[in-house]
């Protein structure tokens, strides 16, 4: 089974659910593309919703067969005992203690005020909204993905530059120690350094922590944990491309989740007209041939095979229920209406989330931008102090500072680029470019 998805910016095109490579493999970096993959396989909720596409297809099949003509055979045997004949006047009506009886019916509904047709039409019309919703399901659940792979690179690469920091940090602990013992430093001095190592060292085990916690996350959602020496790919701008924005009257038309609340309304609309249609008579045409021994209707009964057929119109109209009927028309009303009320409330929800996603897309290229200016200044800013330093000509609390700012900047650079592709996904979410085709279909 294949299923058409795009991933922000960095995927397009067919993916093969069965074509899963060894998980976690040495040897390369898990791509996202993996990740996604192994979710969508694996996921619950997406199964879940196939399965329900499925049982709305099947009630869909139940609403037209309801107007079809349906035919019936009935076949029935009884031995009676006790019986006697008995006469009328001069006819003897003989006792048949054994009868047998065959018939073949056939009904067809000629009229149902609408109660048929408007079941079809809402049947149909919900087999189309499970079918949108199969499409949200694959969104969630390509976005929990992204959402998850690019988490833990962020945690992963956040983690690396800690451990980078931690080595800076360990080597200027070591030239301050020398200096102590040669009486160029102080003592102070020399704990000050060991103190800020500590403490990166400490930053450094909770973001391995996150690291452990993510992937654990990534194994629960694919179904099978990752290898312990899987690692991802690191997150960088070209990963997010070029972002295009839409209106967010583009972005309603895009999404599954706004379709299958407009055809939940056409669902409804119908529901509620076949209701009504209890207010009106059902006539129905009935045809039936019938073999008995003895044929009840012959008088008075021989024992012997005779034949009967029978063909014409019922007409049944409830002319009292005590305000059943007008209830249930009430019901599907509010029904309806709930449907009309929900389905505006998503498309203002699709509204929200389509501006929010913008914003967050900005604002993580903006401090993208800032923190990689950020980290250049930081690391001069560090080589100067450390000059300064060296020359006698700046506090050794400078060089602390200096080293912890160049920490803070990497860290940042490193969080922004993951932040930067994360808003992506968020923004292909919301615009509904990360809706894939499996379920896709037409409205009935």
């Amino acid at each position: 089974m294949k299923c058409r998805i795009v991933l922000c910016g960095f995927v397009a095109g067919w993916l093969a659910l069965d074509a899963v490579a060894e998980w976690g493999a040495a040897g390369g970096a898990v791509a996202p593309e993996e990740v996604v993959q192994a979710i969508l396989e694996h996921s619950y909720t997406l199964r879940g919703a196939r399965q329900e596409t499925v049982a709305r297809d099947a009630r869909a099949r139940q609403a037209k067969a309801q107007g079809l003509p349906s035919l019936d055979v009935r076949a029935q045997a009884s031995r009676y005992t006790g019986l006697e004949d008995s006469a009328l006047g001069e006819v003897v009506i003989p006792a048949v203690e054994t009868r047998y009886a065959a018939s073949i019916g056939l009904a067809q509904p000629l009229f149902t005020g609408g109660r048929v047709s408007g079941g079809r039409r809402a049947a149909r019309y919900e087999a189309a909204a499970a079918r949108k919703e199969l499409r949200v399901a694959e969104a969630d659940a390509m976005i929990e993905a992204l959402t998850a792979y690019w988490n833990w690179s962020k945690a992963h690469y956040l983690a690396e530059a800690l451990e980078v920091s931690v080595q800076r940090m360990e080597t200027h602990a070591r030239d301050v120690a020398t200096l102590c013992e040669s009486g160029l430093a102080t003592e102070s001095e020399k704990v000050a350094a060991e103190v800020l190592l500590d403490q990166t060292r400490l930053r450094l085990e909770e973001a391995r922590n996150r690291v452990h916690l993510l992937k654990a996350r990534i194994g629960f959602l694919a179904g099978r944990d990752l290898s312990g020496s899987a690692v991802p790919r690191r997150a960088n701008a070209a990963d997010a491309g070029t972002a295009v924005f839409v209106s967010p009257e583009e972005a309603i038309e895009a999404r599954p989740e706004a379709a299958a609340r407009e055809l939940e309304v056409k669902s409804s609309e119908s529901a509620a007209r076949a209701q009504r249609a209890d207010f009106y008579p059902q006539l129905t045409a009935v045809a039936r041939y019938e073999q008995a021994h003895p044929n009840p209707l012959d008088f008075p009964p021989a024992e012997e095979w005779n034949d009967d057929a029978f063909v014409g119109v019922t007409l049944s109209w409830s002319l009292l229920d005590w305000g059943l009927t007008r209830g249930r028309a009430a019901e599907a009303s509010a029904r309806a209406e709930q449907a009309r009320l929900r389905r505006d409330r998503v498309r203002e929800w699709i509204a929200l989330q389509l501006r929010e996603a913008r914003i967050n897309f900005e604002d993580a290229a903006s401090r993208l931008d800032v923190a990689a200016r950020s980290a250049r200044s930081a690391e001069l800013n560090l080589n100067v102090a450390k000059d300064l330093w060296g020359n006698g000509l700046a506090r050794h609390a400078d060089v602390l500072d200096a080293l912890g700012k160049l920490t803070d900047a990497q860290f940042a650079v490193t969080a922004a680029e993951a932040d930067l592709v994360l808003a992506r996904a968020e923004l292909d979410y919301a615009t509904g470019a990360l809706a894939g085709g499996e379920g896709d279909a037409g409205e009935p």
